[in-house]
């Protein structure tokens, strides 16, 4: 089995299967969230919206740390079934790695989307057929049920009656008539106020010969619609009753019931461009009409508010009787105009009609007031409003646009599988011609890093394809800080819509000076904010109305987490804010100083909360303000802030970085501070050395670990700071250990833990979790199993995840030497589950390391390989060279017992090149099953064979490996 055979299936009961076997999924909530997962596949879907999906609006506390123990238990489930590991960690959350061509919902989208692209009648019916036989039964079926479950499932119900409708009509086209008015009869009965089911049931009893059925039809259609919802008949269904009265000859039935509805004169402005997208928008806002008389669209300027109001306006038309009415409102400079604006809709009074109003934004008090005198004066009246804010009646319903879907900008499918996403699809069809014809897979990168930087803003999309005919991509996305890059003059009767510049002047013209002001300095955040940086940033201890004020007039955007609320400025918004705030030089130097200062005390507050209970909500709180840090970092070292900020904000992040896996991050600030600020206060410069040795120490350059590491021993011991010299003790004990010099590491510990205070719980576990690390690695398992018992008991007790989470793996390598394979198991499984709560990446690939061992020794060869694989996924992504050899032996043992000598010794080969490199020996306790492998591998192979194989892994890379273990067979030569 591979991934590549596995199928996800959402069109009815949630399933994972692989032919006939069905993977353990459980409950709901593991349902949910494959379900989720799918839905969104290819793309990353974030933790946020996944706890959303799972939880609806009844977070848990601490969803997050919750999450993360849903997911854990799904990938355990999963792979305890035999279906591997599906779900993989992608910041900001999670992706599938199934192929989005086994997902029934994205098979079922593009056989849609190829039956509407197809002429041919009998064509389209088949590939329609096939689309709808992937339905099973109710979608999403077995999740939890919530709003979000409800929104997909009423989405994708409305793509499957439209599907079902081009189907009969498909039908009616090729002479299927009385075939057809069963399932019309039916379908009717279940849906009585979709009228193209009325037209199609008119159209199949009328040419087959029923004229006096089809005429009943319509009476019934219209009894329906004037009792349920009070409206009468669309234009569609009174046109074809007036052709059957006249007895005249109807054209087929695929050209008298269009897709997508009745095309509308009604004064609505016919659109000169095809609309991309906009599919479940256009079904929801179409259905909210019959319930709501105001709906604004509300959104930042360039969204697409006024296109998809034509949309829905085009679509609804046909319940109007009395007409659509459409005004723009976008020229009128004085809000005293609005009333002769809109005095024609006066003639609109006891009619049933809808009135379009576009661009109300700069006269929006204006616009309220006669828009709520008209809907108390006209109740058969329907008001279907854009603005950048609410117009503020009673009863409006705020429905806020959405930008068009974008593309992960990190690891990026081809060109064909990119274009499922509406901002690609918009670029490529607005593209000169000659750009797109010259595009290939290798643009799909580019392509997906400018839709995301554009922020699936249809507009800022338009005007940047607008400029393929004369630019790469590429060279489009570098210019995008120019502001004349995203302009035209092809609208010269809507400034506003002429450049990005003008779209979001507009908006900023109609803010008074202190917003203006607010809004600027929002410019110097970067990734999004929460109120308390927004109040630091303003200087303005109570600045929520402020903050609201700004997301009601679509400047600011809102996102709910389980966190709480996050605020962001979408990147072309924050380009032109940091433009306009550059322009003011005193004001960016205060906001950019509030900014910096704020982050130095958040990220000194959570070093010193990480490892307590509440490790996992810093380390996530850190994680989502990793851009504002460096921003941060950047502004201290160009000289901003008090002298010595820019270091103590690098030691203080250098926890966070070492638990995440940002180890080359992390040494990269603490050595630009230190280069720029070595003539700090000792400590904080002996610190300082020590955390730059921890990083050189992680990424295997033991050279630069031992230098920096004694001198920030000699710095700390002057400044008779113990604590930090029993650290450093500790860094250069593990430079010691990772050497193969057991003695001496074990020496340098004994010396720090006669320099931990009594009492100091903190220091006495992380010294003895080390001692019992280094027993392990030497061969002394009692001496190993003392030492980390011991420290798990005084993790336990600090309540420290971080040290549960490796004490409880270190523990699992023990009993797994012991042949305690259950403890093993149940120890490594308990550390992975830990780990993976709090995106742990160096102790998850420790864990996965220790887990594929188990399954060796139990025989399970496929499972060891998939399991060490994952292990040194990780460890390559971390750089930590170490470990890798390491894991390359144990795969070369689990390739072998499968039966793969050549690529067995090929992986052996890339171990001994990697310790040569680093100049390290094989560890003690990793000896035995090295030389096992090796000896199985003279059995196995003549020398020659075994030496060309050897020297052939030797030249690999570790990324060639992992990417030849994930294939079918991937036990042959890794050059195979």
């Amino acid at each position: 089995m591979t991934v590549a055979s596995i199928e996800i299936r959402v069109l009815g009961p949630v399933e994972v299967v692989d032919g006939d076997r069905t993977a353990p999924l459980g409950g709901p909530r593991p349902r949910t969230l494959i379900g989720a997962l799918a839905l969104r596949a290819p793309a990353v879907v974030s933790r946020d919206a996944l706890a959303e999906a799972v939880w609806d609006t009844h977070l848990p506390p601490g969803a997050a740390k919750t999450l993360r123990a849903h997911v854990a238990y799904l990938r355990r489930a999963l792979s305890a079934g035999g279906f591997g590991e599906l779900v993989t960690t992608r910041a900001p959350g999670y992706a599938l790695t199934v192929p989005i061509e086994r997902i029934d919902v994205h098979r079922f989208q593009e056989l849609l989307d190829r039956a509407r692209a197809t002429p041919a009648a009998g064509t389209t019916a088949e590939t329609l057929r096939v689309a709808l036989g992937l339905w099973r039964g109710d979608v999403l079926a077995g999740c939890q049920a919530g709003d979000w479950v409800r929104a997909e499932a009423t989405r994708l119900e409305e793509l499957r009656l439209g599907a079902t409708e081009d189907l009969l009509a498909a039908e009616l086209a090729v002479g299927r008539h009385a075939a057809a008015t069963p399932e019309l009869e039916s379908l009717v009965a279940r849906f009585p106020l979709r009228e193209r089911l009325w037209e199609l049931l008119m159209l199949a009893l009328y040419r087959a010969g029923r004229q006096g059925d089809a005429l009943a039809a319509y009476r019934r259609a219209r009894a329906r619609l004037v009792t349920e919802i009070g409206v009468e008949p669309g234009a569609g269904l009174q046109r074809l009753e007036a052709a059957i009265l006249a007895g005249r000859e109807l054209p087929a039935a695929s050209e008298s019931v269009p897709v997508g509805g009745e095309p509308v004169g009604c004064g609505v402005p016919a659109p000169l461009t095809t609309l991309i997208g906009r599919d479940a928008e256009i079904a929801e806002l179409s259905a909210l009409l019959a319930q709501r008389r105001l709906i604004t669209l509300t959104g930042v300027g360039g969204c697409g508010k006024t296109r998809l109001a034509v949309a829905v306006a085009e679509r609804v038309a046909g319940r109007f009787p009395g007409g659509v009415q459409f005004v723009d409102l976008a020229p009128l400079a004085d809000p005293g105009l609005v009333a002769a604006e809109l005095a024609p809709a006066d003639a609109l009074r006891g009619r049933n009609c809808l009135l379009v109003l576009d661009n109300c934004e700069h006269v929006v008090a204006a616009c309220g007031g006669l828009v709520g005198a008209l809907l108390r004066a006209c109740p058969d009246l329907r008001v279907l409003a854009t603005s950048r804010e609410t117009l503020g009646v009673p009863g409006e319903l705020a429905w806020p646009v959405p930008p068009l879907s974008t593309p992960p900008v990190t690891g990026t499918p081809g060109l064909a599988a990119l274009s499922r996403y509406d901002a690609v699809r918009l670029f490529l069809d607005r593209a000169a011609v000659s750009a797109v014809r010259a595009l290939g897979d290798g643009d799909a990168p580019d392509i997906a890093a400018l839709c995301a930087r554009l922020d699936g803003l249809p507009l800022a999309i338009e005007l940047a394809a607008a400029r393929t005919a004369v630019l790469t991509v590429a060279e489009i996305t570098d210019r995008l800080h120019d502001p004349a890059l995203l302009r035209t003059s092809c609208q010269p009767d809507r400034p506003q819509h002429q450049a990005m510049h003008s779209t979001i002047a507009w908006s900023y013209d109609l803010l008074d000076a202190p917003t203006q002001d607010r809004f600027r300095r929002l410019a110097v955040f970067a990734g999004g904010f929460t109120l308390a940086a927004a109040e630091a940033v303003w200087g303005d201890p109570a600045a929520v109305d402020q903050l609201a004020d700004l997301v009601g007039k679509s400047l600011v955007v809102v996102e709910h987490t389980a966190a709480g609320a996050r605020y962001r400025l979408l990147e072309t918004i924050g380009r032109w804010a940091a433009r306009k705030l550059s322009g003011v030089p005193a004001a960016e130097r205060a906001a950019r100083d509030a900014h910096a200062g704020y982050y130095l005390a958040l990220a000194e507050e959570a070093d010193r909360q990480l490892r307590r209970p509440e490790t996992g909500g810093w380390l996530a709180r850190l994680a989502a303000e990793h851009e504002n840090l460096r921003a941060a970092l950047a502004w201290f070292a160009g000289g901003g802030g008090d002298p010595g900020a820019q270091l103590r904000l690098a030691v203080a992040l250098a926890q966070y970085c070492q638990l995440r896996g940002r180890y080359g991050e992390g040494r990269r600030w603490l050595e630009t501070a230190l280069a720029r600020e070595s003539a700090g206060p000792r400590s904080l410069v002996g610190c300082a050395l020590w955390a730059t040795a921890g990083f050189a120490l992680l990424t295997c350059d033991y050279h630069d670990a031992q230098r920096l590491g004694e001198r920030a021993l000699g710095l700390l011991r002057q400044c008779g700071d113990r604590i930090g010299e029993a650290r450093t003790l500790r860094l250069l004990a593990s430079v010691a250990r990772e050497r193969g010099e057991y003695r001496r590491a074990l020496a340098e510990l004994d010396r720090a833990m006669n320099l931990v205070e009594p009492g100091d719980i903190p220091a006495t576990a992380a010294v003895q979790h080390q001692i019992g690390f280094t027993h392990w690695l030497a061969g002394d398992l009692d001496a190993a199993e003392r030492s980390l018992t011991e420290a798990l008991r005084w993790s336990e007790s600090l309540g420290d995840p971080v040290g549960l989470a490796s004490g409880s793996t270190h523990l699992a390598a023990v009993a797994l030497h012991r042949g305690q394979l259950g403890r093993a198991d149940r120890l490594a499984r308990d550390g992975l589950a830990r780990s993976t709560e709090l995106d742990l990446k160096e102790h998850i690939a420790w864990a996965w390391n220790v887990i594929g061992l188990i399954a060796l020794r139990r025989n399970q060869s496929c499972a060891a390989v998939g399991a060490l694989r994952t292990s040194l996924e990780l460890h390559w992504a971390i750089g930590d060279r170490w470990r890798q050899a390491g894991v390359l032996d144990h795969l070369a043992e689990a390739v072998l017992a499968g039966g793969g000598a050549s690529c067995a010794a090929e992986l052996a080969g890339l171990a001994t090149a990697i310790r040569d490199v680093l100049a390290v020996p094989v560890p003690a306790q990793e000896q035995p099953g090295r030389s096992r492998t090796q000896a199985r591998l003279r059995r196995c192979l003549p020398d020659p064979e075994r030496r060309a194989a050897a020297n052939r892994g030797a030249t690999r890379t570790v990324p060639e490996v992992i990417t030849a273990l994930q294939a079918p067979a991937g036990l042959r030569p890794i050059t195979a």
